[in-house]
């Protein structure tokens, strides 16, 4: 690259940060800037109130094992249809936990975390056997154990950043918990 190039290139750079820099100092001193704000407790949440939902929830996992890694997600052709009773205008939501372990063994004090929606589209946890600690040696035949506990809850704490969703108005739903071993 020229030199020239370069040099306008960083002076761009530089001042967008700057004047960046400045705007948030600015706000944050005459706003009372936060990065995320707290939303309060859904006000006409009322869980004494209980509606029917039908949600179609996982039997199964679908698990895939290369040399250096473990994907975990829920197989999406296992679904089956349950029937809940939420309160009026209380929010739903998934909370699922994942326990890798050699077979013969105990299960884990502590497992991946995740939350998610009611349509249990939590993604795929990857676990990198090394960078991970997952207890699996990629050149043996050794079996292994994969958990996942499903909790199906409800609560007037709306989604939001780092939501944490218990409350006095947090609810247990509906619980599974899936388990398959594989080689």
């Amino acid at each position: 690259m020229k030199p020239k190039l370069i040099l306008c290139l960083a002076l761009a750079l530089s001042g967008g940060l700057f004047g960046c820099s400045a705007n948030a100092q600015n706000s944050a001193k005459h706003d009372q800037w936060q990065p995320f704000q707290i939303i309060p407790p859904i006000t006409n949440a009322n869980p004494s109130i209980r509606l029917p939902l039908l949600v179609h929830v996982p039997t199964k996992l679908k698990i895939e094992r290369a040399s250096d890694t473990l994907s975990v997600e829920i197989d999406k052709s296992s679904l089956e249809a349950t029937n809940l009773m939420v309160g009026t205008n209380m929010m739903t939501g998934v909370e699922n936990k994942i326990y890798v372990y050699r077979e013969g063994e105990s299960r884990p004090a502590i497992g991946g975390y995740g939350l998610g929606g009611i349509d249990f589209n939590l993604g795929t946890s990857i676990w990198h056997i090394t960078a991970d600690r997952v207890p699996i040696n990629p050149m043996s035949k050794q079996k292994y154990v994969v958990e996942m506990d499903l909790t199906v809850f409800e609560t007037d704490i709306p989604p939001q950043h780092m939501w944490s969703p218990p409350s006095k108005n947090y609810k247990v739903l509906w619980q599974r918990t899936l388990k398959q071993i594989v080689e």
